[in-house]
């Protein structure tokens, strides 16, 4: 989980993540709340990096999550689910999955973000959707989970609970500090980082 104030470059994380799935010719799924396809592909842009080619060959799936379901998908996404009801996500996590094992391909997934999902959902069902999505990950092969999430969005403790659901964590600072909180056979450190025309640059703090 990548988690940190408004316009830190969470966002922008996760579209590196992405950028670097292409790069190595790994699929991915991508779970948006806040975008869809055409705004992920602009986004992408902004920074030199093109996916329209994985989209278009099914390398990249999208699964849209809006405040309410649509019949029509007139974007490049796998599916729209609704906000109000994630457990419909699985569903279509299903399909993308099924997929991915035919080809047995190496895949990624992303889910940006988790935040529009506490304006319908107590942050315990969240909690529990997060819990069930990463499993379901795992459990398909994943070679790299990437969630984030708004840092004061919901109360301290629920925040804390939504937290405790990830095996990582990585905190993003406005004051351009990256801090590894908690990471399986890795020490809590502090890096230096920017957003860059080129996305998110590391150095040694």
């Amino acid at each position: 989980m990548v988690y940190g104030p408004p316009k830190v470059g969470k966002s922008v994380f996760a579209y590196h993540f992405l950028a670097e799935s292409v790069r190595l010719n790994e699929a991915c799924v991508v779970v948006t709340t806040d975008y869809g396809a055409e705004e992920l592909v602009r986004a992408m842009s902004g920074f030199n990096w093109s996916i329209q080619d994985a989209l278009k060959q099914g390398g990249i799936q999208i699964i849209s999550m809006t405040p309410v379901t649509s019949s029509s998908n007139r974007e490049a996404s796998l599916k729209i689910v609704s906000l109000a009801n994630p457990t419909d996500l699985m569903l279509s996590l299903n399909e993308v999955l099924s997929s991915f094992a035919k080809g047995n391909v190496r895949f990624r997934a992303i889910w940006d973000s988790l935040t529009p999902l506490f304006i319908y959902n107590p942050p315990m069902l969240v909690a529990k959707i997060l819990r069930e999505f990463s499993s379901k990950m795992k459990k398909a092969g994943s070679v790299g989970v990437l969630v984030t999430l708004v840092q004061g969005s919901i109360d301290p403790q629920s925040e804390n609970i939504i937290k405790a659901s990830v095996d990582n964590l990585v905190n993003l600072h406005p004051e351009g500090k990256l801090v590894v909180e908690g990471m399986l056979g890795t020490p809590r450190m502090t890096v230096a980082y920017s957003v860059t025309n080129t996305g998110i640059e590391v150095t040694k703090a």
